[in-house]
């Protein structure tokens, strides 16, 4: 990484910095809870799900809900915090691009020797760290809400759960880019983005109730994302969707480098 990647790449870092915790706490704080309750509710919650149909199990990534990882992957792992880490994602990649724009920073930015594609890597280099920061603080409260209530949570598994989160949300930071390859309004490239967050996650819903429309989980992400507190981590399907996401990184800094920022 050069000296001047390296400073842009802080200086995003140091204008987010509040939103580590500003995210982290609240994701951490819900997942604490959701570990300190299991073992108050791991008799009654696993009675109720013995009656699910088992479809419907599967589609919402529910086990026997028998042990905290499965509980805490039922509540957190499977919906919020891929959703919210994904938002977020768009979020602090707009932050440095469009919302630089709309602020006037960026044609400042833009009269010093700094190339479009180097500002680009740099708030994709600097989202892919945040995103790791707050996937820390959140496994960091969630695993002192285990120990305080004795839930037993196990630390390998619950690395492994929060850590698969990452590449699927830097995935929707590299389609923020290419967003903002077509717009520099922040409220188009973060409605689009999530409008895809969300839609995605409906297609493999879809496709996990309904077996004849199986083939639609192809066009979302959640299908390669799993269950790695209990599977552990798919390597094949990390990388995967890492590569991805920095493609489409690669194809967003492009279309912004060809980009009239007049326009």
């Amino acid at each position: 990484m050069s000296r001047q990647l390296g400073a842009l790449v802080a200086t995003h870092l140091f204008d987010r910095r509040r939103s580590v915790w500003a995210w982290g706490i609240p994701l951490g704080l819900m997942s604490a809870f959701i570990v300190a309750i299991f073992p108050s509710v791991e008799s009654s919650i696993s009675k109720a799900v013995e009656g699910y149909p088992q479809g419907l199990k599967e589609a919402f990534g529910i086990g026997e809900l028998s042990n905290v990882e499965q509980y805490l992957h039922a509540e957190m792992l499977s919906l919020i915090v891929p959703l919210a880490l994904g938002y977020l994602a768009v979020r602090a990649v707009a932050s440095g691009l469009t919302g630089a724009a709309e602020a006037g920073r960026l044609d400042v930015l833009l009269s010093a020797p700094v190339s479009r594609t180097r500002l680009v890597a740099a708030g994709f280099l600097a989202t892919a760290v945040e995103l790791a920061l707050v996937l820390l603080v959140t496994g960091a409260l969630t695993g002192i809400g285990s120990l305080l209530s004795g839930a037993g949570l196990a630390a390998g598994p619950a690395i492994e759960g929060f850590a698969n989160v990452w590449p699927l949300a830097l995935l929707f930071a590299g389609l923020g880019i290419v967003a903002a390859g077509f717009s520099l309004r922040t409220s188009v490239v973060t409605g689009s983005v999530a409008g895809a967050l969300v839609a995605m996650y409906v297609l493999d819903l879809v496709g996990r109730l309904d077996p004849d429309l199986s083939g639609v989980r192809y066009l979302s992400v959640f299908k390669y994302y799993g269950n790695a507190i209990e599977e552990g981590i798919d390597p094949l399907a990390f990388a995967g969707v890492t590569l991805v996401a920095c493609l489409l990184a690669a194809v967003g800094a492009w279309l912004f480098e060809r980009r009239d920022l007049a326009a």
